[in-house]
């Protein structure tokens, strides 16, 4: 059975806008890795953890999903993000995920690109 990868990764999202790092860390693979322009991480635990820092760090912080494109054959999807700081200068970061499954349908890597 072929994996829904856009549901999948609409799930990931979803499951980070509850802000809690340990559920953000199960989506992946026990092996999967979390690179953005600050971050650099390895393993499920790690990944909870540098994102449980990011909800400390900024307690409002929530994505909302511009545009999906799935690539099924390299189990693989590309995601045009906004991430809403909800601070005092109300900033929003444009930012590309590039997120791979397995086929267990857990995240192995997750690249985040802003700009």
């Amino acid at each position: 059975m072929a994996l829904d990868l856009d549901a999948l990764a609409r799930n990931y999202f979803a499951v980070w806008n509850t802000r809690d790092g340990a559920a953000v860390g199960a989506c992946f693979s026990p092996e999967g890795t979390l690179r953005d322009w600050d971050v650099a991480v390895s393993g499920a635990q790690a990944v909870g953890e540098a994102n449980g820092g990011i909800f400390k760090a900024v307690p409002g912080i929530e994505i909302t999903v511009e545009t999906l494109v799935v690539d099924a054959p390299r189990t693989t999807v590309a995601c045009e993000i906004l991430v809403h700081l909800h601070d005092a200068e109300s900033t929003v970061l444009k930012v590309c995920d590039v997120i791979t499954f397995n086929a267990s349908g857990k995240i192995t890597a997750l690249r985040a690109y802003k700009g």
